[in-house]
This record gives C-alpha cells, structure tokens and sequence, in this order.
C-alpha cells in the first residue's frame, strides 16, 4: 500500500510539474501599434523554425491584449524568443521583434517607437 501511494504521490507530482514545464512560456500579447495583426508566430532565438500560427482568434487589434499560449517540452528551457507577427491577411508583409526573454515575462506590449519602429516592452 505505501508503494502505491508513494508511486501515486511521484506521478501527480511528475504530471503537475510537466504541465507548468508546458506553460511557463506563456504570456499577454498587448497590442499598441495602432495597427491589426493577423497572424503571430514564435520561434527560438536559435533555429528560426516559426511553425503554425498561434494567434488565438482571427487578428488582434490595436489596444487588443490577448493570451498566448505555446506548448514548448525541451530538456532545457530557452528563455530568448523571436516573434513574427503578419501585417495583411496576405500573409506577405511582417514585423519583426527578435530577443524578447519570455522566461519572466507576464506582459508583453508592441508599440511604435518615436524612430517609427516595432519594439516591445516586456512587464
């Protein structure tokens, strides 16, 4: 009977830490460009490999702030993302925001700059 339970604790704990191993990366995306997007894509800073869209809904709009969510399962965490957003539903015009560390980051908001370029601010 203790081996079962000790055998059950381990798994419950095992599967509560995978599940937030999942999720750590997760953050708010707040959108203050004065534009919409219709398309977001994340890669590591290291293999620029963008995958599928994972913007929740169709497009986000300018003030929107929006949850993103990405399953990411590594042997180690990699805090340093890249984030590609498209400008046109074409999907042929995008925006760059390169090195953004999503490791403690809650919040992140894109803007304008007073250069008149993308950047972002992370809370």
């Amino acid at each position: 009977m203790k081996k079962q339970l000790l055998l059950i604790v381990a798994f419950v704990f095992a599967a509560t830490t995978f599940t937030q191993a999942q999720t750590v990366l997760d953050f708010k995306l707040h959108n203050k460009t004065g534009y919409s997007f219709y398309a977001v894509y994340l890669t590591d800073t290291d293999t620029q490999n963008w995958g599928e869209d994972i913007l929740p809904d169709a497009m986000v709009e300018d003030g929107d702030v929006i949850d993103i969510t990405f399953d990411y399962i590594n042997d180690e965490t990699i805090c340093t993302w890249d984030l590609k957003l498209t400008e046109d539903e074409s999907e042929e015009t995008w925006v760059y925001l390169n090195d953004l560390n999503l490791c403690d980051a809650k919040i992140v908001t894109i803007y304008i700059d007073e250069a008149g370029e993308y950047a972002f601010e992370i809370e």
